[in-house]
């Protein structure tokens, strides 16, 4: 019995170090997450415009090339479910804003919450960004441990990455994702297709979504808050590879948002905008830091228009 336990010792004690290093260095380590929830914090009282959406808006949506104080919330597939829980979070916080952006895309009106990454993000919104996420599950063994949140493998590779750059932070002090640069570009056409298929849910049922940006818009309209709704800049060979009908649909919703909450909310669709050209993406669906001046002075300029109409 006692070899038994000598050698089921042998065999746990390095595995537990391993989770105990994998744990010291996700609850350490700063991330997108810590630094825009103490930026937005430190900024408060000065943030006139706040940004929403995804990885579109993340990297797409510079703050610096906007007119206003403008902080960027938004982070890698962060879904619509998110995006509500961050807005009613900080909104009575923020003394001094004025107008919000959401960024719709492809695959967020369709998202089915607790799927894809939200599987395993919403723990670091729980931990990082001090939310309160009811889709996690309290008997959930991950609420306890962070290192349980992916595979072994994809920890490696982010510790990896802390090695080689110093950190794993990609968001500037304003929230804009700042690694997508025009040098590292991948053409369009060579991934595409891959891009597509990533982002096709086969679902075209927003009514939990469209219910949930509806609630938004309704908050802001209390509060006297413009709401610009976007759908973000896209290479003609990404959108060849999308389901049309699907397009149609979220063009619609978005425009139909508009008509339903006249003098509050505005829809601007750069989807297939003739400005921008594929040198303006990182890969077939995101700009790059060049493509993200010219779209974050594309959308000052339509925020500060529909301000306008409210003098």
């Amino acid at each position: 019995m006692k070899r038994f336990l000598f050698k089921t010792s042998l065999f746990c004690i390095p595995l537990l170090l391993v989770w105990l290093s994998i744990e010291i260095f996700y609850r350490q380590t700063p991330n997108n997450y810590t630094v825009k929830n103490q930026q937005i914090k430190k900024q408060s009282s000065q943030i006139e415009v706040l940004l929403f959406g995804d990885s579109h808006c993340l990297y797409g949506l510079n703050p610096k090339y906007f007119t206003k104080k403008t902080f960027n919330l938004s982070n890698v597939s962060q879904t619509i479910y998110f995006d509500k829980l961050l807005f009613e979070k900080h909104i009575d916080h923020l003394p001094k804003l004025k107008q919000v952006v959401f960024c719709i895309e492809y695959t967020n009106l369709s998202q089915v919450d607790n799927t894809g990454d939200d599987d395993w993000r919403k723990f670091l919104y729980q931990r990082f960004m001090n939310l309160e996420v009811p889709i996690i599950s309290k008997y959930d063994p991950r609420n306890c441990s962070l290192a349980l949140i992916q595979s072994i493998s994809k920890s490696k590779d982010l510790i990896k990455r802390y090695f080689k750059n110093g950190t794993i932070v990609d968001c500037d002090s304003l929230g804009w994702g700042n690694n997508y640069k025009k040098e590292d570009r991948i053409p369009p056409m060579q991934i595409a297709k891959k891009r597509a298929i990533i982002q096709e849910d086969g679902l075209i049922d927003f009514e939990l979504n469209k219910k949930r940006m509806q609630e938004i818009i309704q908050q802001c309209k209390k509060r006297n808050i413009q709401v610009l709704i976007v759908s973000m800049p896209q290479t003609k060979a990404f959108e060849r590879y999308l389901n049309q009908n699907k397009l149609k649909a979220i063009k619609k919703t978005c425009t139909d948002f508009q008509r339903q909450n006249i003098n509050t909310a505005y829809y601007l669709n750069l989807f297939d905008d003739a400005r921008f050209s594929d040198e303006d993406f990182y890969d077939a669906d995101h700009l790059n830091n060049v493509g993200a001046v010219k779209c974050s002075k594309i959308v000052n300029d339509y925020l500060k228009v529909i301000e306008s109409k409210i003098k």
